[in-house]
Protein backbone atom coordinates (compact mmCIF):
# COMPACT_ATOMS: atom_id res chain seq x y z
CA UNK A 1 0.00 0.00 0.00
CA UNK A 2 2.77 2.42 0.92
CA UNK A 3 4.65 1.66 -2.29
CA UNK A 4 1.55 2.37 -4.37
CA UNK A 5 0.99 5.70 -2.57
CA UNK A 6 4.61 6.59 -3.13
CA UNK A 7 4.28 5.77 -6.82
CA UNK A 8 1.23 8.00 -7.18
CA UNK A 9 3.01 10.81 -5.34
CA UNK A 10 6.04 10.54 -7.58
CA UNK A 11 3.91 10.62 -10.71
CA UNK A 12 2.08 13.76 -9.60
CA UNK A 13 5.36 15.38 -8.60
CA UNK A 14 6.69 15.04 -12.12
CA UNK A 15 6.89 18.44 -13.76
CA UNK A 16 5.55 17.23 -17.12
CA UNK A 17 2.47 15.78 -15.37
CA UNK A 18 1.96 19.08 -13.57
CA UNK A 19 2.29 20.94 -16.89
CA UNK A 20 -0.34 18.64 -18.43
CA UNK A 21 -2.80 19.18 -15.57
CA UNK A 22 -2.18 22.92 -15.34
CA UNK A 23 -2.65 23.37 -19.09
CA UNK A 24 -5.83 21.28 -19.02
CA UNK A 25 -7.30 23.38 -16.20
CA UNK A 26 -6.40 26.66 -17.92
CA UNK A 27 -7.85 25.55 -21.26
CA UNK A 28 -11.07 24.28 -19.66
CA UNK A 29 -11.48 27.52 -17.70
CA UNK A 30 -10.70 29.75 -20.70
CA UNK A 31 -12.88 27.80 -23.15
CA UNK A 32 -15.70 27.57 -20.62
CA UNK A 33 -15.58 31.31 -19.98
CA UNK A 34 -15.53 32.08 -23.71
CA UNK A 35 -18.46 29.72 -24.26
CA UNK A 36 -20.54 31.26 -21.49
CA UNK A 37 -19.88 34.81 -22.69
CA UNK A 38 -20.45 33.95 -26.34
CA UNK A 39 -23.55 31.87 -25.61
CA UNK A 40 -25.05 34.54 -23.39
CA UNK A 41 -24.40 37.31 -25.91
CA UNK A 42 -25.64 35.26 -28.87
CA UNK A 43 -28.72 33.97 -27.08
CA UNK A 44 -29.44 37.41 -25.67
CA UNK A 45 -29.12 38.99 -29.12
CA UNK A 46 -31.51 36.43 -30.60
CA UNK A 47 -34.11 37.03 -27.86
CA UNK A 48 -33.74 40.79 -28.30
CA UNK A 49 -34.26 40.48 -32.07
CA UNK A 50 -37.44 38.43 -31.54
CA UNK A 51 -38.71 40.98 -29.01
CA UNK A 52 -38.14 43.83 -31.46
CA UNK A 53 -39.99 41.98 -34.21
CA UNK A 54 -42.91 41.34 -31.86
CA UNK A 55 -43.00 44.97 -30.69
CA UNK A 56 -43.10 46.26 -34.28
CA UNK A 57 -45.98 43.92 -35.10
CA UNK A 58 -47.83 45.08 -31.99
CA UNK A 59 -47.39 48.77 -32.83
CA UNK A 60 -48.69 48.22 -36.34
CA UNK A 61 -51.73 46.19 -35.30
CA UNK A 62 -52.70 48.47 -32.41
CA UNK A 63 -52.94 51.30 -34.93
CA UNK A 64 -54.90 49.38 -37.56
CA UNK A 65 -57.15 46.91 -35.75
CA UNK A 66 -60.71 47.97 -34.97
CA UNK A 67 -61.04 48.06 -31.14
CA UNK A 68 -64.77 47.35 -31.45
CA UNK A 69 -63.90 43.64 -31.88
CA UNK A 70 -63.05 43.51 -28.16
CA UNK A 71 -66.58 44.67 -27.36
CA UNK A 72 -68.69 43.02 -30.06
CA UNK A 73 -67.14 39.57 -30.49
CA UNK A 74 -68.04 36.97 -27.87
CA UNK A 75 -69.22 33.73 -29.43
CA UNK A 76 -68.61 31.77 -32.63
CA UNK A 77 -71.68 33.26 -34.35
CA UNK A 78 -70.12 36.73 -34.03
CA UNK A 79 -67.68 35.61 -36.69
CA UNK A 80 -70.27 36.73 -39.22
CA UNK A 81 -69.89 40.38 -38.25
CA UNK A 82 -68.02 42.79 -40.55
CA UNK A 83 -65.60 43.75 -37.77
CA UNK A 84 -64.49 40.13 -37.59
CA UNK A 85 -63.91 39.91 -41.34
CA UNK A 86 -61.86 43.12 -41.46
CA UNK A 87 -59.83 42.19 -38.39
CA UNK A 88 -59.14 38.66 -39.68
CA UNK A 89 -57.97 40.06 -43.01
CA UNK A 90 -55.51 42.40 -41.28
CA UNK A 91 -54.18 39.71 -38.91
CA UNK A 92 -53.80 37.10 -41.63
CA UNK A 93 -51.95 39.55 -43.89
CA UNK A 94 -49.66 40.58 -41.01
CA UNK A 95 -48.95 36.96 -40.11
CA UNK A 96 -47.97 36.07 -43.66
CA UNK A 97 -45.87 39.19 -44.12
CA UNK A 98 -43.88 38.77 -40.89
CA UNK A 99 -43.51 34.99 -40.83
CA UNK A 100 -45.28 34.69 -37.50
CA UNK A 101 -46.56 31.21 -36.64
CA UNK A 102 -49.60 32.31 -34.62
CA UNK A 103 -51.11 35.79 -34.40
CA UNK A 104 -54.41 36.35 -32.57
CA UNK A 105 -56.43 38.55 -30.26
CA UNK A 106 -58.09 37.52 -27.00
CA UNK A 107 -59.99 39.01 -24.08
CA UNK A 108 -61.57 38.26 -20.70
CA UNK A 109 -65.35 37.85 -20.61
CA UNK A 110 -67.59 39.27 -17.92
CA UNK A 111 -67.51 35.81 -16.32
CA UNK A 112 -63.69 35.94 -16.13
CA UNK A 113 -63.10 33.43 -18.91
CA UNK A 114 -60.24 33.97 -21.39
CA UNK A 115 -61.38 33.45 -24.98
CA UNK A 116 -60.03 33.80 -28.50
CA UNK A 117 -61.43 36.59 -30.66
CA UNK A 118 -59.77 36.78 -34.10
CA UNK A 119 -57.20 34.21 -35.27
CA UNK A 120 -54.71 35.19 -37.99
CA UNK A 121 -54.68 31.66 -39.40
CA UNK A 122 -56.82 30.76 -42.38
CA UNK A 123 -60.04 29.02 -41.44
CA UNK A 124 -59.00 25.75 -43.11
CA UNK A 125 -55.97 25.41 -40.82
CA UNK A 126 -56.26 22.56 -38.24
CA UNK A 127 -55.01 24.97 -35.54
CA UNK A 128 -57.57 27.68 -36.31
CA UNK A 129 -59.50 29.06 -33.31
CA UNK A 130 -63.04 30.48 -33.55
CA UNK A 131 -64.48 33.39 -31.63
CA UNK A 132 -65.27 32.27 -28.12
CA UNK A 133 -62.91 29.26 -28.05
CA UNK A 134 -61.27 28.94 -24.65
CA UNK A 135 -57.66 29.95 -24.21
CA UNK A 136 -55.36 27.04 -23.26
CA UNK A 137 -54.83 26.92 -19.45
CA UNK A 138 -51.03 27.23 -19.69
CA UNK A 139 -51.40 30.59 -21.44
CA UNK A 140 -53.78 32.23 -18.98
CA UNK A 141 -51.16 33.29 -16.38
CA UNK A 142 -49.25 35.37 -18.94
CA UNK A 143 -52.48 36.76 -20.41
CA UNK A 144 -53.52 38.00 -16.98
CA UNK A 145 -50.26 39.94 -16.80
CA UNK A 146 -50.96 41.44 -20.23
CA UNK A 147 -54.50 42.40 -19.19
CA UNK A 148 -52.88 44.18 -16.25
CA UNK A 149 -50.99 46.36 -18.74
CA UNK A 150 -47.69 44.44 -18.83
CA UNK A 151 -45.91 43.41 -22.01
CA UNK A 152 -44.99 39.76 -21.46
CA UNK A 153 -41.87 38.27 -23.04
CA UNK A 154 -40.41 34.84 -22.29
CA UNK A 155 -36.92 34.60 -20.86
CA UNK A 156 -36.09 31.86 -23.32
CA UNK A 157 -37.48 29.89 -26.23
CA UNK A 158 -40.41 27.76 -25.08
CA UNK A 159 -40.36 24.03 -25.88
CA UNK A 160 -44.04 23.21 -26.44
CA UNK A 161 -45.95 20.22 -27.75
CA UNK A 162 -46.25 22.02 -31.10
CA UNK A 163 -42.55 22.79 -31.26
CA UNK A 164 -40.09 25.45 -30.03
CA UNK A 165 -41.77 28.87 -30.04
CA UNK A 166 -41.20 32.40 -28.80
CA UNK A 167 -44.49 33.58 -27.28
CA UNK A 168 -45.22 37.17 -26.33
CA UNK A 169 -48.39 38.93 -25.13
CA UNK A 170 -49.22 42.61 -25.53
CA UNK A 171 -52.01 44.62 -23.95
CA UNK A 172 -54.42 46.17 -26.47
CA UNK A 173 -55.85 49.57 -25.55
CA UNK A 174 -58.89 51.71 -26.11
CA UNK A 175 -57.44 55.00 -25.06
CA UNK A 176 -55.85 54.32 -21.66
CA UNK A 177 -57.96 51.26 -20.95
CA UNK A 178 -56.68 47.73 -21.59
CA UNK A 179 -59.46 45.91 -23.40
CA UNK A 180 -57.73 42.78 -24.70
CA UNK A 181 -54.55 40.91 -25.55
CA UNK A 182 -52.52 40.41 -28.73
CA UNK A 183 -50.73 37.07 -28.83
CA UNK A 184 -47.68 36.64 -31.08
CA UNK A 185 -45.91 33.29 -31.46
CA UNK A 186 -42.78 32.95 -33.56
CA UNK A 187 -41.64 29.55 -34.79
CA UNK A 188 -38.16 29.32 -33.21
CA UNK A 189 -37.23 25.78 -34.25
CA UNK A 190 -34.12 26.86 -36.17
CA UNK A 191 -32.83 29.01 -33.33
CA UNK A 192 -33.65 26.34 -30.75
CA UNK A 193 -31.76 23.62 -32.63
CA UNK A 194 -28.78 25.91 -33.23
CA UNK A 195 -28.36 26.74 -29.56
CA UNK A 196 -29.08 23.17 -28.50
CA UNK A 197 -26.29 22.00 -30.82
CA UNK A 198 -24.02 24.66 -29.34
CA UNK A 199 -24.72 23.36 -25.83
CA UNK A 200 -23.87 19.80 -26.83
CA UNK A 201 -20.96 20.44 -29.20
CA UNK A 202 -19.14 23.05 -27.15
CA UNK A 203 -18.21 20.75 -24.23
CA UNK A 204 -16.90 18.20 -26.74
CA UNK A 205 -14.80 20.88 -28.45
CA UNK A 206 -13.56 22.12 -25.07
CA UNK A 207 -12.55 18.58 -24.09
CA UNK A 208 -10.72 17.96 -27.37
CA UNK A 209 -9.02 21.36 -27.15
CA UNK A 210 -8.05 20.64 -23.56
CA UNK A 211 -6.44 17.31 -24.43
CA UNK A 212 -4.72 18.68 -27.53
CA UNK A 213 -3.38 21.76 -25.72
CA UNK A 214 -2.20 19.71 -22.74
CA UNK A 215 -0.41 17.18 -24.94
CA UNK A 216 1.23 19.93 -27.01
CA UNK A 217 2.27 21.74 -23.83
CA UNK A 218 3.89 18.59 -22.45
CA UNK A 219 5.68 17.90 -25.75
CA UNK A 220 6.95 21.46 -25.92
CA UNK A 221 8.01 21.33 -22.28
CA UNK A 222 9.93 18.11 -22.86
CA UNK A 223 11.45 19.47 -26.07
CA UNK A 224 12.65 22.65 -24.37
CA UNK A 225 13.83 21.03 -21.15
CA UNK A 226 15.09 17.83 -22.75
CA UNK A 227 16.20 18.34 -26.40
CA UNK A 228 17.15 14.67 -26.77
CA UNK A 229 13.53 13.62 -26.07
CA UNK A 230 14.56 11.29 -23.25
CA UNK A 231 12.35 10.25 -20.39
CA UNK A 232 14.38 12.06 -17.75
CA UNK A 233 12.65 10.29 -14.89
CA UNK A 234 13.61 6.87 -16.23
CA UNK A 235 16.79 7.59 -18.22
CA UNK A 236 20.47 7.80 -17.45
CA UNK A 237 21.67 11.00 -19.09
CA UNK A 238 25.31 9.91 -19.54
CA UNK A 239 24.77 6.59 -21.31
CA UNK A 240 21.21 7.01 -22.62
CA UNK A 241 20.23 3.74 -20.92
CA UNK A 242 17.28 3.21 -18.60
CA UNK A 243 18.12 3.99 -14.97
CA UNK A 244 17.55 2.32 -11.59
CA UNK A 245 14.03 3.71 -11.28
CA UNK A 246 13.05 2.19 -14.63
CA UNK A 247 14.67 -1.11 -13.65
CA UNK A 248 12.77 -1.31 -10.36
CA UNK A 249 9.49 -0.53 -12.11
CA UNK A 250 10.10 -3.14 -14.83
CA UNK A 251 11.21 -5.74 -12.27
CA UNK A 252 8.08 -5.07 -10.19
CA UNK A 253 5.86 -5.33 -13.29
CA UNK A 254 7.40 -8.66 -14.23
CA UNK A 255 6.84 -9.90 -10.71
CA UNK A 256 3.17 -8.81 -10.74
CA UNK A 257 2.53 -10.24 -14.20
CA UNK A 258 4.20 -13.55 -13.35
CA UNK A 259 6.75 -13.25 -16.16
CA UNK A 260 9.52 -15.06 -14.28
CA UNK A 261 9.97 -18.49 -15.84
CA UNK A 262 12.84 -18.56 -18.34
CA UNK A 263 14.14 -15.15 -17.21
CA UNK A 264 17.88 -14.55 -16.90
CA UNK A 265 19.26 -11.55 -15.01
CA UNK A 266 22.74 -10.37 -15.99
CA UNK A 267 24.86 -8.17 -13.71
CA UNK A 268 27.82 -6.08 -14.92
CA UNK A 269 30.39 -3.99 -13.13
CA UNK A 270 33.23 -1.95 -14.65
CA UNK A 271 36.63 -2.80 -13.23
CA UNK A 272 38.91 -0.04 -11.94
CA UNK A 273 36.65 2.88 -12.90
CA UNK A 274 37.92 4.83 -9.88
CA UNK A 275 41.52 4.34 -11.04
CA UNK A 276 40.62 5.71 -14.48
CA UNK A 277 38.94 8.74 -12.89
CA UNK A 278 41.86 9.38 -10.58
CA UNK A 279 44.53 8.86 -13.26
CA UNK A 280 43.02 10.33 -16.41
CA UNK A 281 40.20 12.51 -15.08
CA UNK A 282 36.44 12.20 -14.95
CA UNK A 283 36.13 12.92 -18.66
CA UNK A 284 37.90 9.64 -19.40
CA UNK A 285 35.79 7.97 -16.69
CA UNK A 286 32.62 9.11 -18.46
CA UNK A 287 34.07 7.81 -21.73
CA UNK A 288 34.77 4.48 -20.01
CA UNK A 289 31.11 4.27 -18.96
CA UNK A 290 29.78 5.17 -22.41
CA UNK A 291 32.07 2.79 -24.28
CA UNK A 292 31.41 -0.09 -21.88
CA UNK A 293 27.64 0.37 -22.04
CA UNK A 294 27.91 0.37 -25.83
CA UNK A 295 29.88 -2.88 -25.78
CA UNK A 296 27.27 -4.59 -23.58
CA UNK A 297 24.44 -3.30 -25.74
CA UNK A 298 26.13 -4.57 -28.91
CA UNK A 299 26.58 -8.01 -27.38
CA UNK A 300 22.96 -8.36 -26.25
CA UNK A 301 21.40 -6.21 -29.01
CA UNK A 302 17.72 -6.87 -29.66
CA UNK A 303 17.36 -9.40 -26.83
CA UNK A 304 16.70 -7.21 -23.80
CA UNK A 305 16.89 -3.78 -22.19
CA UNK A 306 20.08 -2.66 -20.47
CA UNK A 307 19.89 -0.54 -17.29
CA UNK A 308 22.55 1.54 -15.56
CA UNK A 309 21.59 1.12 -11.90
CA UNK A 310 24.62 2.73 -10.23
CA UNK A 311 27.92 4.45 -10.87
CA UNK A 312 29.61 1.51 -12.62
CA UNK A 313 26.87 -1.11 -12.35
CA UNK A 314 24.60 -2.36 -15.12
CA UNK A 315 21.75 -4.90 -15.23
CA UNK A 316 20.07 -6.71 -18.12
CA UNK A 317 17.01 -8.98 -18.08
CA UNK A 318 16.63 -11.52 -20.90
CA UNK A 319 13.54 -13.67 -21.41
CA UNK A 320 13.61 -17.16 -22.95
CA UNK A 321 17.36 -17.51 -23.42
CA UNK A 322 19.60 -20.52 -22.80
CA UNK A 323 22.64 -20.68 -20.55
CA UNK A 324 24.86 -21.26 -23.58
CA UNK A 325 23.54 -18.10 -25.26
CA UNK A 326 24.19 -16.05 -22.16
CA UNK A 327 27.74 -17.37 -21.88
CA UNK A 328 28.34 -16.57 -25.55
CA UNK A 329 27.18 -12.98 -24.91
CA UNK A 330 29.55 -12.58 -21.99
CA UNK A 331 32.47 -14.00 -23.96
CA UNK A 332 31.69 -11.55 -26.76
CA UNK A 333 31.67 -8.69 -24.23
CA UNK A 334 35.11 -9.72 -22.98
CA UNK A 335 36.52 -9.93 -26.51
CA UNK A 336 35.06 -6.57 -27.54
CA UNK A 337 36.40 -4.97 -24.36
CA UNK A 338 39.91 -6.24 -25.08
CA UNK A 339 39.73 -4.97 -28.67
CA UNK A 340 38.44 -1.54 -27.62
CA UNK A 341 41.20 -1.23 -25.00
CA UNK A 342 43.84 -1.24 -27.72
CA UNK A 343 42.74 2.21 -28.93
CA UNK A 344 42.26 3.74 -25.46
CA UNK A 345 44.55 5.21 -22.82
CA UNK A 346 43.00 2.87 -20.30
CA UNK A 347 42.03 -0.81 -20.19
CA UNK A 348 38.37 -1.70 -20.46
CA UNK A 349 37.41 -4.59 -18.22
CA UNK A 350 33.84 -5.64 -17.47
CA UNK A 351 33.07 -8.17 -14.76
CA UNK A 352 29.86 -10.09 -15.34
CA UNK A 353 27.64 -12.69 -13.73
CA UNK A 354 24.16 -14.06 -14.27
CA UNK A 355 21.43 -16.17 -12.77
CA UNK A 356 18.26 -17.77 -14.07
CA UNK A 357 15.04 -17.54 -12.10
CA UNK A 358 14.59 -20.77 -10.16
CA UNK A 359 11.32 -21.21 -8.28
CA UNK A 360 13.06 -23.66 -5.93
CA UNK A 361 15.55 -20.99 -4.82
CA UNK A 362 13.88 -17.66 -5.51
CA UNK A 363 10.77 -16.40 -3.77
CA UNK A 364 10.93 -13.22 -5.88
CA UNK A 365 13.00 -11.85 -8.73
CA UNK A 366 14.98 -9.87 -6.16
CA UNK A 367 16.39 -13.22 -5.01
CA UNK A 368 17.44 -13.97 -8.61
CA UNK A 369 19.05 -10.52 -8.79
CA UNK A 370 20.98 -11.17 -5.59
CA UNK A 371 22.36 -14.42 -6.98
CA UNK A 372 23.34 -12.70 -10.22
CA UNK A 373 25.13 -9.93 -8.28
CA UNK A 374 26.92 -12.50 -6.13
CA UNK A 375 28.17 -14.28 -9.23
CA UNK A 376 29.36 -10.99 -10.73
CA UNK A 377 31.22 -9.95 -7.57
CA UNK A 378 33.03 -13.29 -7.40
CA UNK A 379 34.21 -12.76 -10.95
CA UNK A 380 35.16 -9.18 -10.18
CA UNK A 381 37.18 -10.29 -7.17
CA UNK A 382 39.03 -12.84 -9.23
CA UNK A 383 39.43 -10.15 -11.92
CA UNK A 384 39.97 -12.77 -14.57
CA UNK A 385 36.79 -12.40 -16.63
CA UNK A 386 36.02 -16.10 -16.02
CA UNK A 387 32.33 -16.82 -16.34
CA UNK A 388 31.07 -18.39 -13.11
CA UNK A 389 27.57 -19.78 -13.48
CA UNK A 390 26.92 -21.44 -10.18
CA UNK A 391 28.64 -21.47 -7.75
CA UNK A 392 25.79 -19.12 -8.84
CA UNK A 393 23.21 -21.92 -8.92
CA UNK A 394 23.88 -22.89 -5.29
Amino acid sequence: MNNNNKGHKIRFNRVDVQVFLMTAVIVVFACGLIFLVNYSLSYGSMITALKERAENIHKYLENYLDVSMFYDLNVKEDGEQPVYDSSHTILEAARRATGVRYLYTAKVTKDGDYIYLVDGLSEDSPDFRYVGDAIEPECIADMKRAMAGETVFPGQINKTTWGPVFISYFPMHDGEQVIGVLGIEFDAGTEYQAFRFMKIATPVVILMSCIAAAVIAVLLFRRISNPSYRDIFNSDMLTGLKNRNAFEVDLHNREQQGKKEGLAILSFDLDRLKDVNDTFGHGCGDDYLRVSSGIIQDAIYGKCVLYRIGGDEFIAMIQDVTQEEVEDMLREIRVMAEQESQSRRFDISISAGYAFYDAAQDKTLNDTLKRSDACMYRNKKENEGIIDHEQMQS
